[in-house]
């Protein structure tokens, strides 16, 4: 019994230290209105670059729901590149169908026009997994569409990215 109150006694300072440390940090606790609100004036001002492929597009235009139209005065520039989607198959032995899993991953570099300077950049990645189906139409359909989600999916991400970013700076 005394060595279970020695070591309570040794732990409760340092437990209470780590929640004062927590409650005094420069964490916050944002609502996703306020972060919007906190946001969305840098958002808005950001060129997308042109798209090059289908993919490409895609990850436009959901970075352009996500963000809203761009005003007139463009203060950022968003450029971003897709790698292809790389595929491993996994067969069963005894099974009609394979699983296919494709890897996607987009790197994005955010630079401010004003000064020509790189405000935030990174490479977000992502993987699906589809097929299961007998047909090899339909294994062609199920990878495009899996590869679609992960298109969209990367462009939430990066729109998350960008978020965080700018909420940084506002504080």
């Amino acid at each position: 019994m005394s060595f279970v109150k020695k070591l309570v006694e040794k732990i409760a300072p340092i437990i209470i230290l780590a929640t004062i440390y927590l409650f005094f940090s420069a964490c916050s606790l944002h609502t996703i209105g306020e972060v919007k609100k906190l946001t969305e004036s840098h958002l808005r001002k950001i060129e997308l670059s042109e798209a090059q492929s289908r993919n490409e597009q895609l990850l436009r235009q959901t970075l352009e729901r996500q963000i809203g139209s761009a005003h007139t005065d463009t203060r950022y520039n968003l450029s971003y590149s897709l790698t292809g989607a790389s595929r491993s198959t996994l067969s069963a032995s005894g099974s009609s169908s394979t699983l296919n899993n494709t890897k996607m991953s987009v790197n994005y570099s955010l630079k401010d026009n004003e000064t020509g300077n790189e405000l935030t950049s990174g490479v977000v990645s992502a993987t699906a997994t589809s097929g299961t189906i007998t047909s090899y139409y339909g294994q062609s359909v199920s990878a495009q569409f899996a590869s679609e989600r992960l298109v969209q999916l990367l462009a939430e991400r990066v729109y998350q990215k960008l978020q965080l970013h700018f909420l940084s700076a506002e504080n």
